[in-house]
């Protein structure tokens, strides 16, 4: 009897230590899978971190750009000055063209408006409309060119065909002063408009055109 006593002790304890020893090896696997498990979680984490960081540090960079880019004293604030400024001076100097560049090779009109009031002109053809706005009183700018264009063509430089129709707003208030081919500077001829509207002006005011 006693001997068996021992045996079957001995097989309780074989089995309790197997046993123990499967719980360590369990644990052990356990304790890699959540140490590897663990080991990714930071690394997608670390990844996570750093897109983050990298997309703040972006759009610090894009907000610092566009601050200098449109804050005070920042490019497009200088390049709007600069364009107001250049246009401004563009129209000033487009002017000064016009009053400097007069070929005599060709043949163009000017309108002087008399009085203290606008009066609306309007030039054009059959098909087309070259000119139609409000002409303060005074010396116009514009130049009507009814015979070749100007060397230097400004905004002020309005081509026209000679057969063009002139209409006025109000009569007796508009002149134009014709500038002859072949001279220069001063006008070869001035005529009122003391009617609404005229016809052909190559004829009408028998102007000289080469060719013709």
């Amino acid at each position: 009897m006693p001997v068996v006593r021992k045996k079957k002790t001995r097989d309780f304890s074989s089995f309790f230590g197997i046993l123990f020893l499967l719980i360590v090896i369990v644990s052990v696997v356990l304790s890699l899978g959540n140490f590897i498990r663990y080991r990714e979680i930071l690394q997608k984490y670390d990844q996570l971190k750093k897109y983050v960081d990298n997309k703040v540090l972006e759009m610090n960079q894009q907000l610092e750009q566009t601050k200098t880019l449109i804050g005070p004293n920042s490019v497009i604030d200088k390049y709007i000055s600069a364009s107001t400024h250049l246009k401004e001076f563009g129209y000033d100097f487009e002017k000064i063209l016009t009053a400097i560049n007069d070929d005599p090779t060709t043949g163009y009109f000017m309108m002087f408006v008399v009085g203290n009031e606008s009066v609306w002109v309007t030039v054009k053809d059959k098909d087309n409309t070259y000119f139609s706005k409000e002409v303060k009183p005074g010396l116009s700018n514009y130049r009507f060119f009814y015979f070749k264009e100007p060397k230097i063509k400004t905004n002020y430089d309005i081509i026209i065909p000679p057969e063009s129709t002139i209409t006025v707003g109000k009569t007796g208030k508009v002149y134009l002063l014709f500038y002859g081919v072949g001279l220069r500077f001063h006008p070869t001829k001035v005529v009122q408009l003391t009617d609404l509207t005229y016809e052909n002006i190559a004829t009408k005011f028998s102007l000289y055109i080469p060719g013709r």
